[in-house]
């Protein structure tokens, strides 16, 4: 079975190209079983349809009000972090 971090790289790539048949079987069952790799390629891909909205209307996709504070970015960048040195 692949691990969370192997399906979150298929995610991304998945975004830009086909999976390979195995790939494809791996990230699927995965997907299955695991609700916190659903969240993660729900929202990749939202970003990334967001992302190809903002390169063809080069306009801004998000009010100032969905921005985060820089107390939330702080505090992100503090669990990322703290994560990347265990």
């Amino acid at each position: 079975m692949l691990t969370c971090k192997e399906v979150s790289f298929l995610a991304s790539k998945k975004l830009d190209k086909k999976l390979t048949l195995r790939e494809q079987i791996g990230f699927l069952f995965h997907m299955r079983i695991c609700r916190l790799c659903r969240y993660y390629a729900n929202d990749l891909k939202s970003l990334h349809l967001m992302m190809q909205k903002k390169g063809k209307t080069g306009r801004v996709l998000l009010s100032e009000s969905t921005k985060l504070s820089e107390q939330s970015r702080a505090r992100i960048k503090h669990a990322i972090d703290t994560v990347l040195s265990q």
